[in-house]
């Protein structure tokens, strides 16, 4: 599913450069659960960011799901986030104005689906995390777990193959933080592949493998 080769990433700055990732090699196989820890500014954003093609390698090889992201365009990797990657953000990233249905039909809005298909796959996925009868209410009237589960929905309504969730459960009470989880066990048990970044080791614990950065390297 994943495979990097000799991964880079530089920062440069007035005063020189910085080298966030220093040559990281990495497979996870399809349906994996991976978990990412380290501490703040060893590189696990930089890596998240990678992976989901909102950013670009300054040196190395990035493969996904037999695509080599590597050397796509700006045009050619946006479409491949909206194809193949779901994001999932600490603090929900929903548009306000939108009600829970309109954010979560979003990354649908330029797909190829008939507007029927698109409407029916947004109620099942808010049948799915229970917000079906929250459809219509915009984001301010949610909690905090409501609010993360509308963001997982929309991250799984195109069908995706990778769900990137970078601090899911950052802001969010223990409770709140069980329920998530276990909605991203239920997507890992039909066959999506995580990556996660969490400096929680409950939830990293939830993982089938944890990887760890150092300093831009992987321990």
């Amino acid at each position: 599913m994943i495979e990097l080769r000799e991964a880079r990433k530089v920062y440069r700055s007035g005063s020189g450069k910085d080298e966030i990732l220093r040559g990281i090699d990495l497979l996870v196989e399809k349906g994996e659960y991976v978990a990412i820890m380290g501490k703040s500014g060893s590189g696990k954003s930089t890596l998240l960011n990678l992976l989901g093609a909102l950013d670009v390698l300054d040196a190395g090889e990035y493969e996904l799901a037999g695509k080599s992201v590597h050397e796509m365009r700006q045009g050619r990797r946006a479409a491949l986030r909206n194809e193949e990657i779901g994001f999932v953000f600490q603090h929900f990233q929903l548009i306000p104005n939108l009600s829970v249905y309109q954010n979560v039909l979003l990354p649908l809005v330029y797909g190829k689906k008939r507007l029927g298909k698109k409407r029916s796959r947004v109620l099942s996925l808010l049948d799915e995390v229970g917000l079906l009868d929250k459809k219509n209410q915009k984001p301010a009237r949610l909690s905090g777990g409501e609010k993360q589960r509308v963001a997982i929905a929309r991250a799984l309504v195109n069908e995706p193959g990778l769900i990137l969730a970078d601090e899911p459960t950052g802001s969010l009470d223990e409770e709140t933080t069980e329920s998530v989880l276990n909605l991203f066990d239920r997507v890992h048990k039909q066959g999506t592949t995580i990556m996660m970044i969490t400096h929680d080791h409950d939830v990293a614990k939830r993982a089938d493998r944890i990887l760890r950065l150092q300093n831009g390297v992987l321990i």
